[in-house]
C-alpha cells in the first residue's frame, strides 16, 4: 500500500472517476469543487492510497490559508472503496501528519457514518486507533462540510410510480405547473449556467444568506459542466427565466447544491417542477436516489420533505486535531474580532492574488 499527495492533472482525473464511481464519494472532493477555493487564496491537494498503483481510497484537501494562519482541511471524507473499509485507519492517520508536515495550525475530517441503512454511508467501522488522539467537532468554519443526505429513495420506482408516491398536493403543484406555459430545460451553455447563477444571486441577497460571487465559482462551474458533473435546470416563461436549481452528480447520485426563483403572483411553483425534474433525471441514470440536500429556512426544509424525503445525518463523524495550540488560539482570537470584517478581508485577499 502506497500514499501520494499531488495535484498532477493525471492523478486527479483519477481521483475524480474514483469519486464518480465510489458510492460513498462526493462533489465537495472533486478536483474542480477544491480548485475553485483559489479565488480565496487558498491551495488544494489529494491523498491517494494506492495498491498495485490503482487507487483504493483517499481524501481531497483545501489548504486553507490567511496571513500566517493555514489549516488542513478535508470537508468529505476519506473514502475507500468497497472491501478496504480497514484502510480507513492509515488514510485518516496521514491527515494530521500531513497537515504538521505543511506547518498547519488545525485540521479536520469528516466521515460519512449513519446507523440508518445506506449504501452511500458507511453503518459502522473498525476500530480507528488514529483517531484516539483527535477530538469531536470542527472549530474551522470556513470551508463547508456536509452533515449528511436528505434522501429521496427511488429504488424499485419508475416515474409513474414514484410521482404516485408524493402526496396529492405535489403531484397538483407539480402537474400545474406544467399547464401554466412553463417550458422546462437544461441548462448547458456557459450563457445560460451564468443566467441561472445570477437568479441564484438574487434569491440570496433578497433572503439575506450568502452564496459565491460569479466571478469566483464560474471557471468550477465550467469545468464540472465539460466533465458532465454539473446539471442545471431551467424553467422559462415567454422566454424568461423563472427558476432554476443547480445538480451536481457524485458517488452515484445527484445532489441539489443551490436553488432559485422569480418571487410572483400567482406562484408558478417553478420549485417543485425543477425538484420533479431533478428526480426524473436521476431515475433517468438509474440511480438509487436523489440527495434533495439538508438545511435551509422551516420554510424550505418544509419543501424538501414534502418529497418523502429520509434523513441520513453522519453521527459521530467530525473529528478535529489542533496542532499547534498557541498559533490557534490566535487565530480563535482574530476570528472572534474579525468576523464582521470577513467579506471586507476575503475581497482584499482575492484582489492581492490577482
Amino acid at each position: 500500500m502506497e500514499f501520494i499527495f499531488t495535484k498532477d492533472k493525471q492523478w486527479l482525473e483519477r481521483w475524480d472517476n474514483f469519486v464518480q464511481a465510489n458510492d460513498k464519494g462526493s462533489h465537495l472532493v472533486l478536483s474542480d469543487w477544491l480548485r475553485s477555493y483559489e479565488s480565496y487564496n487558498f491551495d488544494f491537494e489529494v491523498c491517494l492510497c494506492l495498491e498495485n498503483n490503482i487507487i483504493i481510497g483517499g481524501y481531497g484537501v483545501v489548504i486553507a490559508k490567511v496571513l500566517f494562519f493555514k489549516f488542513y482541511i478535508v470537508p468529505f471524507g476519506p473514502i475507500v472503496s468497497k472491501g478496504h473499509e480497514r484502510d480507513l485507519n492509515s488514510l485518516i492517520d496521514n491527515v494530521p501528519k500531513r497537515a504538521k508536515k505543511l506547518k498547519a495550525c488545525y485540521s479536520h475530517i469528516t466521515l460519512p457514518f449513519s446507523s440508518v441503512s445506506n449504501s452511500h454511508v458507511y453503518p459502522d467501522f473498525p476500530q480507528l486507533d488514529s483517531l484516539k488522539n483527535a477530538k469531536q467537532g470542527h472549530l474551522f468554519k470556513y470551508v463547508y462540510s456536509s452533515n449528511g443526505l436528505n434522501w429521496v429513495g427511488l429504488k424499485g420506482f419508475d416515474t409513474e410510480t414514484k410521482i404516485m408516491s408524493l402526496k396529492p398536493s405535489i403531484r397538483r403543484n407539480i402537474r400545474n405547473s406544467y399547464r401554466k406555459g412553463l417550458d422546462f430545460e437544461e441548462l448547458g451553455t456557459s450563457e445560460k449556467i451564468k443566467e441561472g447563477y445570477q437568479l441564484f444571486v438574487e434569491n440570496s441577497k433578497a433572503s439575506n444568506y450568502t452564496i459565491r460571487d460569479w466571478d469566483e465559482i464560474k471557471e468550477c462551474l465550467f469545468a464540472l459542466l465539460e466533465k458532465d458533473v454539473l446539471k442545471m435546470l431551467g424553467v422559462y416563461k415567454n422566454k424568461e427565466l423563472k427558476g432554476a436549481v443547480l445538480l451536481l452528480k457524485s458517488g452515484n447520485y445527484l445532489t441539489y447544491v443551490l436553488g432559485g426563483s422569480k418571487k410572483e403572483m400567482p406562484d408558478l411553483r417553478t420549485g417543485d417542477l425543477l425538484q420533479w425534474e431533478a428526480i426524473k433525471m436521476s431515475l433517468k441514470y438509474g440511480f438509487d436516489g436523489y440527495n434533495i440536500s439538508l438545511g435551509g429556512s422551516k420554510g424550505v426544509v418544509d419543501f424538501k420533505n414534502s418529497f418523502n424525503t429520509e434523513q441520513i445525518l453522519f453521527e459521530n463523524s467530525k473529528f478535529h486535531w489542533v496542532l499547534n495550540p498557541f498559533v490557534f488560539k490566535m487565530f480563535l482570537f482574530f476570528d472572534k474580532y474579525m468576523k464582521p470584517y470577513k467579506k471586507k478581508i476575503a475581497q482584499i485577499l482575492s484582489m492581492i492574488k490577482k
